[in-house]
C-alpha cells in the first residue's frame, strides 16, 4: 500500500438520529460528540497493516430527514454502512429500504455492504443482537454492533472495509462484538 492509491471512500447512510456523525467524528477526531455536525466529506489517514491509507469519510449531513438521497453520495464508493440504533425498531425496519437505495444507486454488487447496530451501549434495546446478525446474514452481508458513546468496534468500521479490498467481495457473514 503505497501513497500513490486513490484514497478510500467509506459512506456510512441511514436514518435521521443513529449515530452516523458521532461514529464518523470518532473516526475523523479520536473523540466523540454527540452533537450534530454539518459535513459530508472527511479525509483522514489511517493506518491499516501498518500502511498509512487515505480513506475519505462521508456522511449524509442529514439529507435523509428530508429526502431520498441523491446519487452524488453514493458516487465512487468503495463500501457502503448501513447504519440503525439498536433502541429504536423503526431504524432497524428501515435499513431494508436503505439497503434499496444502495441497489440502486450502488449497481456494482463487488461493493461491499455492510451492517452496523449503534448505540449498544443503551440499556432500553430494541433489536437483539440475534436479530441484527440473523437478518445481514439473509442478506450475505457483514454484521458489526458498536457504540460510538463508548467507543466500542469503531475501529473495526475501517478495518473491515479495507480489509474488502483484498479479499473475494461475494459477501459472507460474521459478527463481530
Amino acid at each position: 500500500m503505497t501513497d500513490q492509491q486513490e484514497p478510500f471512500k467509506l459512506l456510512l447512510i441511514g436514518d435521521a438520529g443513529v449515530g452516523k456523525t458521532s461514529l464518523l467524528s470518532l473516526l475523523n477526531q479520536d473523540a466523540f460528540s454527540d452533537t450534530y455536525e454539518d459535513w459530508d466529506m472527511k479525509r483522514i489517514n489511517y493506518n491499516f497493516r501498518g500502511a498509512s491509507r487515505q480513506v475519505i469519510l462521508t456522511d449524509t449531513a442529514g439529507q435523509e430527514r428530508f429526502r431520498e438521497l441523491t446519487s452524488a453520495s453514493y458516487k465512487g464508493v468503495d463500501a457502503v454502512f448501513v447504519v440503525y440504533a439498536v433502541n429504536e425498531k423503526e431504524t432497524f425496519t428501515h435499513v431494508e429500504k436503505w439497503l434499496g437505495e444502495v441497489d440502486r444507486y450502488v449497481p456494482n454488487k463487488n461493493v461491499p455492504r455492510f451492517i452496523i447496530a449503534n448505540k449498544i451501549d443503551l440499556t432500553d434495546r430494541q433489536v437483539t443482537t440475534e436479530e441484527g446478525d440473523a437478518f445481514a446474514k439473509s442478506k450475505g452481508m457483514k454484521f458489526l454492533e458498536t457504540s460510538a458513546k463508548e467507543n466500542k468496534n469503531v475501529d473495526e468500521i475501517l478495518n473491515l472495509a479495507l480489509s474488502t479490498q483484498s479479499q473475494d467481495k461475494q459477501g459472507g457473514c460474521c459478527m463481530i462484538q
